[in-house]
């Protein structure tokens, strides 16, 4: 039915319910799908850079310690997968990769952890379902 998943996490409760979804679906089908667990770092325009600190390499640790999580889950559930870590627009970046990685279905939570959470409540899985290209599950 499905031969690749893609799941965006950010670390956010919702995230991680979707991942757990995702597991369990995947166990539930008689060849489990791949899960490509996606974290995307968004970028964000700064007048000047913090003093004393490598944003770059800040940015890459969070990544790191966002997906280590996932991957753990993921090996103890004996599930194929890939994680990977991108930068720039959330909505954009997934759903470029979903087409990329012909992925069957796109499994994410309702909201997340995003650094204007409070503002944008839910707007990238909200613009991942308007223009995704397969269908997408939101797992609250």
């Amino acid at each position: 039915m499905y031969e690749k998943l893609l799941v965006p996490v950010d670390g956010s409760e919702s995230s991680a319910r979707a991942l757990a979804h995702a597991v369990s679906l995947a166990r539930s089908l008689p060849v489990p799908p791949e899960l490509v667990v996606l974290h995307v770092n968004p970028s964000f325009a700064m007048n000047e850079p913090p003093i004393g600190v490598n944003l770059e390499e800040a940015v890459e640790e969070e990544g790191r310690r966002i997906l280590e999580p996932a991957v753990a889950a993921l090996k103890d559930a004996g599930i194929p997968y890939r994680s990977l870590a991108r930068n720039g627009d959330p909505a954009e970046i997934i759903l470029r990769l979903a087409r990329e990685e012909e992925c069957g279905l796109i499994v994410m939570g309702s909201r997340g952890n995003g650094l204007v959470k409070e503002l944008l409540l839910g707007s990238v899985s909200h613009a991942v379902i308007q223009q995704a290209r397969c269908p997408v599950m939101i797992v609250k």
